[in-house]
């Protein structure tokens, strides 16, 4: 009686395979999304009026944290920002500010989307299953993205700090918005190989 091993095995190494091109990919799409963000809206934070302020007031604001706070709007996070008597307030940049283009929402959807179809088709997915698997890997490099996001957007002012709000950066930007978008476009991918 003779037990073969080498299925297993080579089922675990292609999973393995998967997961690392999915989280390679979810990665990708976080830093191309955050630098399409920059591109779109950097002159415009630098040249407000509420940046010149706070820069004159000696707040820790730079470009690339407003940039950040914009970027994880673009996925339905809210940036808190603190308030009078320890209150906070909470506001999406891209419905408040309008010189921001409703068109910056589509730049994560279409990253992601991306990086769905790319991780689908360098692990070879030929079924929506294995187009699923791929795609949802995403969210393995898009996740630690938008965690590290809370702590490297944030911009102190006084005793607070304003930054986008944790809930829903973990569970929007960095579960949701990957697992949704990524699935989709690997199981587009598989479909159409």
């Amino acid at each position: 009686m003779s037990v073969t091993t080498g299925s297993a095995s080579d089922s675990t190494q292609s999973t393995a395979k998967t997961v690392g091109i999915g989280a390679v990919a979810g990665l990708g799409a976080a830093l191309l999304g955050y630098l399409a963000t920059y591109v779109a809206t950097s002159s415009t934070i630098e040249n407000s009026t509420a940046s010149q302020v706070l820069e004159a007031l000696g707040s820790d604001i730079s470009t690339w944290k407003v940039v950040g706070w914009v970027f994880m709007n673009a996925h339905g996070v809210t940036t808190n920002f603190p308030g009078l008597f320890g209150t906070t307030s909470s506001t999406n940049l891209i419905e408040g500010v309008e010189a921001f283009s409703a068109v910056l929402y589509a730049v994560p959807a279409v990253a992601l989307l991306a990086a769905g179809v790319v991780a689908a088709v360098a692990c070879g997915a030929s079924s929506a299953k294995s187009g699923a698997m791929a795609g949802g890997s995403t969210v393995l490099g898009y996740l630690p993205v938008a965690l590290a996001g809370l702590a490297l957007f944030a911009i102190t002012i006084g005793d607070a700090v304003a930054r986008p709000d944790p809930v829903t950066s973990v569970l929007l930007a960095g579960i949701v918005y990957p697992a949704t978008l990524g699935i989709v476009g690997g199981v587009a991918a598989s479909a159409i190989r």
